[in-house]
């Protein structure tokens, strides 16, 4: 798909959630990591009004991307934005969006493991589960837009309005975003994913990272929450409650923890 998708409802009801002082978790790439997300998921223990967000790369490398894409589609309380890998395999899309097929770079870069999981027990793919989620992913928003927040899988443009910002930077770009010093909006913080913090933002192993630039409200301009549940070095898969900035994150293998808060909200009295 060549332009920029949105989702109007879905920013509303996120917004909503906020507005009604529920929490809105905010989840990095899983990359078919399916026990840490579902380990994250009940060391939060979303309340009824909470809602969830995964930050795109829900497929590629870990075991079970078929499990990931189906939490993401079936959850009434969880939404998605799309992934340059949701994008890389939608690559593979017929133009008539019935036949698909591989594209050796994403299969080289974990689509295979990706295909693996939606194969049955004689390890053939089944092609109408792939081509069902394929749909799905296609109509993944770019990003998601709220008050006080940019959701977005791995930046945004320096200098370019927010509504003329192209597909490939909002789900690949890197180093451009990350050195920028200034805001494309002034009273929005963007949380994304996409680089590895540890490997790419200088953070150590499982830590977020913050820029060092603020917005007018003091918040950090931008917020990275990839702490490489798919990296060997990690493990790790975090959320980020975008009203209080308390950090859950889990593993694989069942282990979680409760990290340092992201920011600090103003009072009522500093508003």
């Amino acid at each position: 798909m060549s332009g920029i998708v949105r989702n109007f409802d879905t920013e509303i009801e996120l917004q909503n959630a906020l507005n009604r002082g529920d929490r809105v978790w905010v989840i990095g790439d899983v990359h078919g990591h399916c026990d840490a997300l579902e380990n994250l998921i009940a060391e939060i223990n979303p309340n009824p009004g909470d809602r969830i967000v995964l930050m795109g790369d829900l497929i590629d490398r870990g075991p079970d991307s078929c499990r990931v894409v189906q939490i993401g589609k079936e959850r009434a309380d969880t939404f998605a934005i799309r992934g340059n890998h949701e994008d890389w395999a939608l690559n593979g899309f017929s133009a008539d969006k019935k036949t698909w097929e591989s594209v050796n770079d994403w299969y080289i870069a974990g689509g295979k493991q990706c295909l693996e999981s939606y194969q049955n027990a004689e390890g053939e793919l089944i092609h109408e589960n792939w081509i069902r989620d394929l749909h799905w992913m296609d109509s993944l928003p770019h990003y998601l837009l709220l008050d006080n927040w940019v959701l977005v899988h791995a930046g945004l443009q320096p200098g370019v309005p927010l509504e003329a910002q192209k597909p490939r930077q909002l789900l690949w770009i890197r180093d451009q975003f990350h050195d920028a010093t200034e805001p494309i909006d002034p009273k929005r913080a963007v949380v994304f994913g996409h680089s590895i913090t540890h490997q790419y933002l200088g953070q150590k192993i499982g830590e977020i990272a913050v820029s060092k630039n603020t917005l007018e409200d003091g918040r950090p301009l931008w917020f990275g929450i990839e702490t490489g549940s798919s990296d060997s070095d990690s493990g790790w898969l975090t959320a980020m409650d975008l009203g209080t900035g308390e950090l859950v994150q889990a593993k694989d293998d069942g282990e979680t923890r409760r990290r340092l808060v992201a920011f600090k909200q103003k009072s009522r009295s500093q508003t």
